[in-house]
């Protein structure tokens, strides 16, 4: 295979969290976590995930708008400098490592894209101005040819040249992201890092801003890492997708393989949500409950065991998977104190029959009836224990029984056919028969 026009090794952005008088660092909020991806020339990549695993704050370190914590960022590492890596065991296209001279060199080949366009303009500037003053920053002073350069770029990104002299408030949110992709077509570079694009725009709108942004990168040759939230748009311009979740990437692979084959739980769960413009589909979305991370305190092992719908129950426990999710879910939920005995009380009270406070907590959490009388009889005593104000015993009552494997190994790279590669514990081939629970 060819090198690679961008590569991301081990990628990572940590934000600092400070406390005191004295400002000190009491932790970091693990925004990227130790990403690594490859984008071919003239490919499109698609990072998917929902809101705040860290996607976004990808881009701006690969583009250096934000300085990564560490990791590398390799841009044509087959061009200058050559592939080889210096004697410090540096590359010399690591983009993390350049100074402001190679970043300005940099930033002719990779442009971005960002959600909204209009808090990137200078609303006292005419938007011609705004793509030409691109061509300034890197030497073009001959105002004639700017102009006509910029004209030539608004008539391709379907707009007129006429428009030049007009001002942002005069064009509509769609025109605007028009003329965002002109002014990152201007220097005519090889990448462009497009951050949720068309998220702000209606769906006939999005449509066809995505078969512009197609259009282009076939006719100036473009590479593109594309980043949303949004599946079907990622399945409708990726050739691959990489799925992001709290800081990590789960799953990779090609956008056809990992749409109809999804070999992550969390993939699944994205998939689940697209809508199906058919009212005799019987899809059925799943439905993830349990505990939101927080970046700043991610789970031990795998990151998605708080929410999974497939998570491993320990060897000699088998009861339906539903149930077992309320469990984790029930421990979880004490253990941090978030269970308010009292208004579950008077919930009980105002039922109709009235029922008891371990009936309604169990109905909360979809525990009602437990085939394992071991699980059963646990979540009893700690139900009392809860009502009984001793909500430490409680906890510790259901976390001697109630674990999972999920969360106390990392989940292994497993390769399911060429370039489908995703990272849980259900294809950990040589996993142990029993794990001890206090490991």
């Amino acid at each position: 295979m060819t090198e690679p026009l961008l590569s991301v090794r081990d990628l990572q952005k940590h934000y600092p969290i400070k406390k005191g008088w004295l400002n000190r660092q009491v932790g970091a909020a693990r925004a990227v976590d130790g990403i690594s991806f490859d984008i071919q020339e003239g490919e499109t990549l698609g990072i998917v995930g929902e809101s705040g695993c860290g996607k976004s704050t990808a881009a701006t370190s690969i583009v250096r708008l934000e300085e990564p914590t560490a990791g590398e960022v390799i841009f044509n590492g087959s061009g200058r400098g050559g592939a080889s890596r210096n004697a410090d065991g540096t590359h010399p296209n690591d983009v993390t490592r350049f100074d402001r001279r190679e970043l300005k060199r940099f930033r002719r080949d990779v442009q971005m894209i960002f959600q909204d366009p209009s808090s990137s303009f200078d609303p006292r500037m005419p938007i011609g101005d705004t793509v030409a003053e691109m061509l300034i920053v890197h030497g073009m002073n001959d105002k004639h040819r700017r102009r006509a350069i910029v004209e030539d770029l608004l008539e391709r990104v379907g707009l007129s040249g006429s428009d030049y002299d007009r001002y942002p408030h005069e064009f509509s949110g769609g025109q605007k992201q028009r003329i965002a992709l002109a002014r990152a077509l201007v220097l005519n570079p090889s990448l462009i890092v497009a951050d949720e694009p068309v998220s702000a725009l209606d769906v006939s709108v999005k449509a066809e801003i995505l078969g512009l942004i197609r259009d282009l990168q076939a006719e100036f040759d473009l590479s593109l890492l594309f980043i949303s939230h949004d599946m079907s748009v990622i399945r409708e311009i990726c050739d691959r997708v990489a799925v992001m979740y709290l800081g990590e990437i789960v799953e990779i692979g090609d956008t056809e393989t990992v749409f109809a084959d999804p070999q992550h739980p969390y993939t699944e769960a994205l998939l689940s949500a697209i809508p199906v413009p058919d009212p005799r589909s019987r899809t059925e979305q799943i439905e993830l409950t349990g505990t939101v991370p927080s970046p700043t305190n991610p789970p031990s092992g795998c990151r998605f065991h708080t929410r999974c719908h497939r998570v491993i129950q320990p060897d000699g426990t088998d009861i339906d998977q539903e149930s077992w999710r309320g469990l984790l879910n029930l421990r979880d939920s004490i253990a941090a104190d978030e269970v308010d005995i009292e208004q579950i009380r008077e919930l009980a009270q105002a039922s109709e029959p009235e029922v008891t406070v371990e009936t309604q907590i169990r109905s909360e959490f979809g525990i009602a009836s437990l085939a394992d009388s071991v699980l059963d009889s646990a979540v009893t005593e700690a139900i009392e224990q809860l009502a009984a104000d001793r909500q430490a015993v409680a906890a510790e009552t259901l976390a001697e029984v109630v674990w999972t494997p999920c969360e106390k190994r990392e989940p292994p790279e497993t390769t399911h056919s060429d370039g489908h590669v995703s990272r849980c514990l259900l294809y950990e081939h040589d996993q142990p028969e029993t794990v001890a629970a206090d490991d």
